[in-house]
């Protein structure tokens, strides 16, 4: 998943109750990063929370009471900086519960994260401030460019958000919306705190790495170990596990996480959707979402997946007989990682735990950090500031050419209890500028879940990690480098395009010249050897078409549930579409939706997006392969056109002007080896 934001329209209000002055201040305005306290017992987030929301909501009423002629300056730009300044007040209270090794204080920031969102469903369902923006949209006193979007985006949201719904109604949104957020938090919690473990013998411990076992397995009093069922340990138990039993009940206790809990949580929220897409006049909650998406309607997206789908079948279901092949009898479902694996080895002499050798974790952070600088043309620096746990690192950004502060992000990436339990980067506070002109600076932090390292050496990774970290980095300096007046425009692009910058980055990973720079042998120091690099770009695309089946499977199921008429049975849509759009099986007893925190984390009706933004990744990369991965020229243009804008603009102008013309899907069917469909 990756970069987190809320997309719903009263959380795009909260996270536009945000920025912004006119730029008229200073030449040379103070630029600085936001003192953030990480400390707050739970009290303090309890009483800090509600003062926040009761000086918020009277910031609201102040504004659309006030008797003066209702323009850009007194009604949009007051309210961006009402919700700028609620958001900045409230970024540790509303993000420790993802990171805190307190319980009490997890819980404290999931209640207050959960109580500002229904404050501002409530804000942002007010017919006064719709009818006040609406009146300030009449003035035309928004200058073009980035007040004229801000105001756009505002009464989009308000629109979205059931402002101007007869009073009834409005009101049975807002409850609805409140549950929603409660249901979406808690699912999210649910996962966080899911502490699910199996049992193995001493003998089924014998085929996993040795640093995996000392690192990360708990030795039991009856010699064997218990094992986390977590991201951080799903690939290296279920690829290096040659026991078909371990591997059976791992995999059933993976595809459980969250329980019964989570999947009620789930159903009851594609029902609340279902309500709120019908008070606004939309058939179903996918046609809402999408509405103000890219694809603009679910048969859209429908078609887009289904092409695809139909073009990779076959291929699909000759990668996983080569699997059952290997097995030398039929495949469960628990084997398929395992046999991938083998395949590597034997037909394309890639061996992970070799790999891996290649990849300790400083080695690669320096490695990547010097390849985004001379890329994007910034600098890090490592800060000596407070963090919310001792492992975490802070880092500064600068203009490599200026000198001029740009913003700070954290890496928190290696798993405990009750942490956020996948891979992504959250932005904490975006960028904007303050009343009296000076900047307040992005902040933004990638929490993710590395194996941990065994006792006494690095931790190392395997090349997916790696993969992973170009991508999440991606994002990191997507919410420092976004650089607009107001916090709504500097929070992110529209859904469906957000991972294209992210997705495109992934590609450095598979660079010759870009695996040398980021591997160093854990003993002898050196780079990867150049056979082993042409054996895992030979075997990049190995079963490609299988893995893409199981993107459209996610996103197929999540168009399914939020298309049908509730009461869904997400369990029985689930099983239906994997026998309908992959070869995989559907193994009984299993709740995989119950993990899917795409669902409940703002990719709702949006999980397509993954596969629609690679579309523009795999063309935007098309500049950087002719310039040069590295290359400063290629890489201002990315971040003058791509990331600078943000939301001011719409992706197909952004990818215009970075390319130099339309978007083009050559590239991205390529990869897939099928041909683009007819238009």
């Amino acid at each position: 998943m990756n970069y987190v934001f809320s997309r719903s329209a009263a959380a795009m209000a909260a996270a536009a109750l945000v920025a912004g002055l006119p730029i008229a201040a200073p030449a040379k305005p103070a630029a600085a990063v936001l003192a953030v306290d990480w400390t707050l017992s739970p009290d303090r987030i309890a009483s800090s929370c509600a003062v926040a929301i009761a000086t918020g909501k009277r910031r609201v009423t102040q504004i659309v009471g006030a008797h003066t002629a209702r323009t850009f300056d007194s009604v949009v730009l007051q309210i961006e900086n009402a919700s700028a300044d609620f958001n900045d007040t409230l970024a540790a209270q509303t993000f420790l519960y993802n990171v805190s090794t307190d319980a009490k204080v997890r819980a404290a920031s999931l209640k207050c994260a959960t109580d500002a969102g229904n404050a501002l469903t409530e804000i942002s369902a007010r017919p006064d401030l719709y009818r006040a923006l609406a009146a300030a949209r009449t003035s035309k006193t928004a200058k073009a460019g980035a007040q004229q979007k801000l105001q756009s985006l505002w009464l989009t949201a308000l629109e979205r958000s059931g402002a101007g719904l007869p009073d009834a109604q409005r009101r049975t949104f807002v409850a609805l919306q409140q549950k929603l957020n409660d249901d979406q938090n808690k699912f999210e919690a649910n996962l966080g705190n899911d502490q699910s473990t199996i049992p193995i013998t001493a003998a089924q411990a014998q085929s996993l790495p040795a640093d995996f076992v000392a690192a990360v397995l708990k030795a039991r009093t009856d010699g064997g170990y218990t094992v986390p069922v977590n991201e951080s340990t799903v690939g290296p138990f279920m690829q290096n596990e040659t026991d078909a039993s371990a591997r059976k009940a791992y995999y059933i206790a993976y595809n459980n996480r969250g329980g019964a809990a989570n999947v009620a949580l789930l159903q009851d929220a594609i029902a609340t959707r279902d309500r709120l897409a019908h008070l606004l006049h939309y058939p179903t909650w996918a046609a809402y979402v999408l509405a103000d998406h890219m694809a603009g309607t679910p048969q859209r997206v429908e078609n887009f997946l289904s092409q695809i789908d139909t073009a990779l079948l076959s291929k699909a279901r000759q990668e996983r007989d080569e699997d059952a092949a290997l097995k030398g009898a039929p495949l469960d479902q628990w084997d398929q990682g395992f046999y991938e694996n083998q395949l590597a080895k034997t037909k394309y002499s890639v061996d992970q735990n070799e790999i891996k050798q290649y990849f300790p974790v400083q080695h690669v952070i320096d490695s990547v950090f010097a390849i985004y600088q001379e890329m994007l043309g910034v600098k890090f620096a490592r800060a000596d500031v407070p963090v919310w746990q001792p492992d975490v690192q802070a880092y500064n950004v600068t203009d490599a050419a200026t000198g001029r502060p740009l913003g700070r992000f954290y890496l928190d990436l290696f798993p405990r209890p009750g942490k956020y339990d996948h891979f992504a980067n959250f932005p904490i506070i975006p960028r904007r500028v303050m009343p009296d002109g000076s900047i307040r600076l992005a902040e933004t932090s990638i929490v993710g879940n590395w194996p941990q390292p065994a006792p006494g050496k690095p931790a190392l990774l395997q090349h997916g990690d790696v993969e992973t970290f170009f991508h999440e980095f991606g994002h990191c300096m997507a919410a420092i480098l976004a650089d607009e007046p107001y916090e709504t425009l500097t929070s992110g692009f529209r859904q469906d395009f957000v991972e294209a910058p992210s997705q495109m980055l992934e590609n450095w990973a598979w660079d010759p010249g870009i695996l040398k720079r980021v591997s160093s042998n854990v003993t002898t120091g050196q780079p990867l050897p150049d056979d082993v690099i042409q054996k895992m770009i030979a075997a990049r695309y190995v079963h490609y078409a299988l893995a893409t089946t199981q993107q459209i499977l996610y996103a197929t199921v999540d168009m399914e549930y939020h298309t049908m008429k509730p009461p869904v049975d997400t369990t029985a849509v689930w099983k239906a579409t994997v026998a309908r759009t992959t070869p995989n099986q559907f193994v009984d007893g299993t709740h995989p939706q119950a993990g899917f925190g795409h669902l409940m984390g703002g990719y709702d009706a949006g999980y397509y997006g993954y596969l629609w933004s690679k579309v523009y990744a795999q063309d935007m990369f098309s500049r950087f392969e002719a310039q040069g991965l590295t290359s400063p020229v290629a890489g201002a243009a990315y971040r003058k056109d791509i990331l600078a804008p943000a939301r001011e603009e719409e992706p197909d102008q952004e990818v215009r002007a970075f390319l130099g013309r339309p978007m083009n899907p050559t590239a991205f069917y390529r990869e897939l080896g099928i041909s683009p469909p007819k238009s």
